[in-house]
């Protein structure tokens, strides 16, 4: 996400100059590949690029091609590289044994959207959304390649697809795939769709988008700063709640996104946003605040991931005198709370244990079992299909 938020800031300074540069995609992938659908960079005019699509092995061609199209009048153009074989047109010899296609985009394009636009309105907007762009076209589709459409949770849409049959055949998969996303079911994250009318193909890529993690730490002690600096390296937005003055939070832990001051933890839920990309981690080292805490974010939101710092005996307490009021309620609750917090990774140091609360709060907002990787039998990306046939070569 880090890697995210800096692309969108560096489009926006572009757009603001109205200097042209080039989007780079990955669209598609098959076998082994070190990015996955939706990694992307920027080009500039001066060769200038910031991104990564690859472990290195592509950015160098990505960076020449996409300075011949600033030359050239074309809005887009798909790229296919084969990362094991060198006798293929774009043939690397990485050992990766997987084969990426990587969209151009030329920005600014007459009647196009930049496709760092639409992602960094709905970053900005909090909003869960699918962004479908057309990758790949035969017939009279050439038009559409690299046009997009997204929709919004909100209910809001933004497209540059030309009207017609496979318009609305891919507002409907994107929409479908937005009702899985907001049923928490999207796993892979992204898909490709097939579309055709007449003489012309379509394939499209439909991406969902989550906004950035929030995190919100309870504390202000030592041990709260390694958080904050990791959370922000994740490019996760952080917000700091404690009992001093919001300004001198601040120049406690500049680079926390947001500093509040919180008297009364049952106002909790008045003045701090939760939803489901939301985790907390409470370490106010005060045991009446923490379980006052723990109590109205276990009753009064549905925040996902609540980690309470101190041995597992505090935690426990807490938990048994929060069941005289609210019984049974709160079996039901108990699996958002981890504690002690964090992945058993042999930490004692602050940092140590920052890093094992923020790689819990990653395994469990993606529902990963945070084992070693070697004993996972499924792709590190989910399950994915055989690289499809393109377009043009008979079936």
């Amino acid at each position: 996400m880090r890697e995210l938020r800096e692309l969108l800031q560096k489009a926006e300074r572009l757009a603001e100059a109205s200097t042209p540069h080039v989007v780079a995609t990955v669209v598609r992938i098959g076998g082994s590949t070190y990015r996955r659908p939706g990694a992307r960079m920027i080009v500039e005019a001066d060769g200038t690029n910031r991104g990564t699509i690859s472990g290195g092995c592509l950015e160098g061609e990505v960076t020449r091609q996409a300075l011949q199209l600033l030359e050239e009048e074309a809005p887009a153009r798909l790229l296919p590289f084969d990362l094991a074989d060198d006798d293929l047109i774009y043939g690397f010899g990485t050992g990766c044994d997987g084969v990426a296609h990587v969209l151009l985009e030329r920005v600014p394009a007459a009647g196009r959207h930049s496709p760092l636009a639409l992602l960094d309105r709905c970053l900005k907007d909090r909003q869960q959304a699918v962004l479908a762009t057309v990758i790949e076209t035969t017939g009279e589709g050439t038009a559409w390649l690299g046009r997009h459409l997204l929709v919004r949770a909100d209910q809001a849409a933004e497209s540059d697809l030309p009207e017609g049959l496979i318009g609305t055949q891919i507002h409907e998969a994107a929409h479908q795939m937005l009702e899985r996303l907001l049923a928490g079911s999207e796993e892979r994250g992204w898909a490709t769709r097939r579309f055709a009318e007449g003489t012309m193909q379509i394939e499209v890529l439909l991406e969902a988008v989550q906004p950035p993690v929030r995190l919100l730490v309870f504390g202000e002690g030592h041990d709260v700063f390694p958080v904050v600096r990791f959370a922000r390296g994740l490019g996760w937005e952080v917000e700091v709640i404690g009992r001093r003055p919001p300004e001198e939070l601040a120049r406690r832990f500049p680079e926390a996104d947001t500093c509040r001051f919180l008297m009364h933890p049952d106002q909790l839920t008045q003045h701090v946003a939760i939803d489901r990309r939301t985790a907390a981690l409470v370490m106010n080292h005060t045991y009446l605040r923490d379980r006052q805490i723990l109590e109205t974010l276990l009753f009064e939101s549905a925040i996902p991931y609540i980690g309470m710092l101190g041995p597992k005996e505090r935690t426990e307490r807490m938990l048994s005198e929060l069941a005289r009021t609210h019984g049974k309620r709160l079996e039901a609750e108990r699996p958002r709370i981890y504690g002690p917090v964090g992945l058993d990774i042999g930490t004692e140091t602050a940092e140590e244990i920052a890093l094992a609360a923020l790689a819990e709060i990653q395994a469990v907002l993606h529902s990963r079992s945070a084992r070693p990787l070697r004993e996972r039998k499924a792709p590190i990306h989910g399950e994915r299909p055989p690289l499809p046939r393109p377009l043009n070569v008979p079936s």
